[in-house]
């Protein structure tokens, strides 16, 4: 799997591997807006040093003798105690690999810096043995990285001026509109032999569907008075993550979404058109906890790629190109659930 060196359009890249560059999108739109973004595949020097900022030492230590157990001591842990673990962890690019990783990211994603330390080695071996650049030349270098993010403000610009519905929806959602597109077709799904273009993304679609359906489900309907549930499933998870929602799917006026990803965690969204109120539950975060959904992401929580798709497919299919009443505040954090990013 390829490893993409991502530029955005502020001072900052990433590393991100993916499978690829649709793959990339969907990753990326999990951090930000990747609208703005350039990317190239990464095939340079890759050394980075990743430290826990705790403070230890080994007591009465002795050369050439093990060290037991009641030696090792523990000291300050810092923000360890404070602040999430993944963002208390450091990393730095030591030593001699670790020099040539950041100088092969500065030349692909900051071209403009590279090039200003690439003067300083010509023209100056002092400061260049030191690897400072002046300051009016870094400045004047990092100007010029920051015309990318006026060529994102004039694109953002444009895409606020357009009036049809996937526009409006991606302004919504802060997603790139080719990401938004994507999503409505999945939440679509699959349309009859010739009619993959009768309806315009983002068009109200349920009469023309109803129409095509009405016979079969009467005679459904008449054949078994009582109707056999159509989907059953347990809980998974263990009695630690409380006890699971009992939801009726033939409740009036409710949209329901089931998923379970490559782990087998389950996810129940719920979404009310009365109210506009539209909530995930996870099990895996707690099955007590309503998280609210608002313009396709759960907030405060972290969610996995598969899950994420998943839970914009069930905002599009609720929706989001459509007016939605304004829902009362709800949800809840949990600091718990790991990160599956």
């Amino acid at each position: 799997m390829p490893i993409y060196l991502v530029r955005w359009p502020d001072l900052s890249a990433s590393l991100v591997r993916a499978r690829d560059e649709d793959d990339l999108t969907d990753t990326l739109d999990q951090v930000a807006n990747p609208d703005g973004c350039e990317w190239s595949f990464y095939e340079g020097q890759l050394f980075i040093d990743f430290r826990l900022p705790a403070a230890w030492r080994i007591e009465d230590e002795r050369p050439g003798e093990p060290v037991a157990p009641e030696q090792v001591v523990v000291g300050d842990v810092g923000r360890l105690a404070t602040e999430h673990v993944v963002d208390a962890l450091e990393l730095s690019l030591a030593g001699e690999d670790g020099h040539d990783t950041a100088m092969a990211i500065l030349r692909s994603a900051f071209p403009a810096v590279h090039a200003a330390i690439e003067r300083l080695y010509e023209l100056d071996e002092e400061l260049a043995s030191e690897g400072v650049v002046p300051e009016a030349e870094i400045r004047e270098a990092l100007r010029g990285e920051l015309v990318r993010r006026l060529q994102w403000s004039w694109r953002n610009a444009q895409l606020l001026k357009k009036a049809d519905a996937l526009s409006a929806l991606a302004r919504q959602m802060d997603s790139p509109v080719s990401l938004v597109r994507k999503y409505a077709e999945l939440a679509r799904g699959p349309r009859p032999n010739g009619e993959e273009d009768a309806l315009a993304p983002g068009e109200d679609d349920r009469d023309a569907r109803r129409a095509m359906t009405a016979p079969t489900a009467m005679g459904v309907e008449q054949a078994t008075p009582m109707r056999e549930p159509l989907f059953r499933v347990s809980n998974h998870h263990t009695a630690a993550c409380g006890e699971p929602p009992v939801l009726d799917g033939d409740a009036a006026g409710t949209y329901f979404g089931y998923f379970a990803n490559e782990r087998g965690e389950q996810a129940i969204y719920t979404y009310d058109p009365e109210t506009g109120e539209a909530i995930l539950r996870m099990g895996d975060a707690g099955w007590h906890e309503a998280y609210r959904v608002k313009d396709g992401r759960a907030e405060g929580l972290v969610l996995g790629k598969s899950e994420a798709m998943w839970l914009r497919a069930c905002w599009l299919a609720t929706g989001a190109l459509r007016d939605r009443p304004t829902p009362g505040t709800g949800g809840g954090a949990c600091p718990g659930r790991p990160d599956h990013e």
